[in-house]
């Protein structure tokens, strides 16, 4: 994969004189997410470079077996001692996200660090001055694999670890539902082999990402299911609402919903797929999109929600009520479909 040459120079040398490096991922973050600051943390320790992670909010439990995820700081549990990290840092990395909003709350305390800021995603549209340094690249099926390519350019793969290549592998799997979408293109497998070739037991991680749910996540599974689904097949559309009642009633923890979204696409004639969360109590719903063919969620949620994404995965967010958020996907989705058929 082609790398701007200046680019590669100047991340180079900021890494080689950086003494503290800060990586920072997402809100809400997901295995790309904490695959790619997880990968990037483990090469920085090989080769002898302070490294810590940073992340907005709780990490999902299905995630906690990575090496280094008991190392990471929370912003929201543990401001404290992230902003001693953040005042002793002298590069900031942010992975799997264009824009420093989706940090949440921790992104006040971001404005306030003046050192080199690098940059590694593969979502559209990047932020205007985000980051001194910026790897952006919509082609790649995650950052995962983009931050893969990256080192073989800098000629560190030797650097890759067991426990890094863990890491970068989990989030290429995790982003393209197990090598479902996001995936057409070879150097992807390439990949994946070659962090296989590493030493990767890629049953076990399957079986620590998808096989180690909680009582709890699949009663909830079972409550969405069978009650909280609903079709519009008409515009060959369906969504699945989760109240914070809801949620606490399954004895909900970070990381439960993860994939719940992608459900309504098995079912014939559903093209897209809405899920909408209650965060807070009649004040901000999280809103996820999934589609097939042709229908770009990533430009339907940048139009409705607030968000954005990929063309075919997408997420956004409504200041308001969970009714609200439901009946604005109902009012908009039907036009906007007709609109992307009718071309």
């Amino acid at each position: 994969m082609d790398f701007n040459n200046e680019h590669l120079s100047r991340f180079r040398e900021l890494i080689n004189n950086a003494s503290s490096i800060v990586l920072i991922p997402h809100k809400n973050s997901d295995g790309d997410a904490i695959g790619s600051i997880l990968g990037w943390w483990n090469l920085f320790h090989k080769l002898g470079k302070k490294a810590t992670v940073v992340v907005p909010d709780e990490v999902p439990g299905n995630l906690g077996w990575m090496h280094g995820a008991s190392d990471i700081l929370v912003h929201e549990h543990n401001r404290k001692n992230v902003l001693t990290a953040l005042s002793e840092a002298d590069l900031l990395m942010f992975l799997d996200f264009n824009n420093v909003k989706r940090t949440g709350d921790l992104a006040d305390d971001l404005a306030e660090v003046t050192v080199p800021r690098v940059m590694i995603d593969h979502h559209p549209d990047p932020e205007e001055g985000i980051a001194d340094v910026l790897f952006s690249e919509v082609s790649v099926s995650s950052t995962c694999e983009l931050s893969f390519h990256l080192i073989n350019a800098l000629e560190w793969n030797q650097h890759i670890s067991l426990e890094a290549a863990e890491c970068f592998y989990a989030g290429i799997i995790t982003d393209t539902g197990v090598l479902s979408y996001n995936s057409s293109n070879p150097r992807t497998y390439l990949t994946v082999a070659d962090l296989v070739g590493k030493g990767v037991d890629k049953s076990l991680i399957h079986k620590e990402l998808f096989q180690s749910n909680s009582l709890g996540r699949m009663r909830l599974l079972g409550h969405v299911l069978c009650n909280k689904l609903e079709l519009m097949e008409e515009n060959g559309a369906a969504f699945i609402s989760l109240s914070l009642d809801d949620l606490e009633k399954h004895n909900y923890q970070p990381g439960d919903t993860e994939g719940f979204v992608n459900y309504p696409l098995g079912i014939k004639g559903i093209g897209v797929s809405a899920m909408f969360t209650e965060k807070e109590k009649d004040k901000f719903v999280k809103v996820s999109f999934r589609s097939r063919d042709e229908v770009p969620v990533n430009s339907y949620s940048e139009q409705f929600f607030s968000g954005g994404g990929h063309v075919n995965a997408a997420g956004g967010e409504w200041h308001g009520t969970l009714e609200e958020a439901i009946q604005r996907f109902r009012d908009t989705l039907p036009e906007f479909v007709h609109k992307i058929k009718s071309k």
